[in-house]
């Protein structure tokens, strides 16, 4: 998949939600401006498991439409924050863009997100993962596996901007 087909696939719907999982490494500060070029304005929300919620809001991203929930005190809090944006996601437009996501924490980011695009047929999941990017038969036609670092992946369009 290349970085113009993923801004259509995002440009495409009406709503974006986004895992950074273990595998969001390196310079977090420029990934997360990455990303935020990436999204380019959509309604999102970002559960996060790697990244700091600093560095999320340092680029923009709304600290209400976060969560990390690994690292907060009160998790609770934001997470039904996400919770309640993700109820009004049914019947919608839905980008899943899952990256970096393995089975660290499968409970957070993985199964829930292959849950909603199971039960949203207007969904589409993108899953980078260079080690586990496979895809469930449930999902056949609705998503998209991508077996690369997910840093690259986001940065793709930077050149162009640059």
């Amino acid at each position: 998949m290349t970085y113009e087909e993923l801004k259509e696939e995002i440009q495409r719907a009406n709503l974006v939600l986004t895992g950074l999982g273990e595998e969001v490494t390196g310079d977090l500060t420029q990934f997360a401006c990455d990303l935020a070029r990436l999204l380019g304005g959509k309604d999102y929300f970002i559960v996060s498991l790697s990244a700091d919620r600093r560095c999320l809001e340092a680029a923009g991203f709304d600290p209400e439409r976060i969560t990390v929930p690994l690292a907060e005190e009160e998790p609770e809090k934001s997470w039904e924050k996400y919770l309640h944006w993700l109820s009004f996601t049914l019947n919608q437009k839905l980008c899943i863009l899952e990256l970096g996501a393995g089975f660290a924490h499968p409970e957070l980011i993985r199964f829930p997100f292959e849950k909603t695009c199971y039960f949203n047929q207007k969904a589409r999941l993108i899953r980078v993962n260079r080690q586990f990017p496979q895809l469930t038969k449930e999902l056949a036609g609705r998503g998209i596996s991508v077996a690369e670092a997910p840093a690259a992946v986001v940065a793709g369009g930077r050149e162009e901007q640059d």
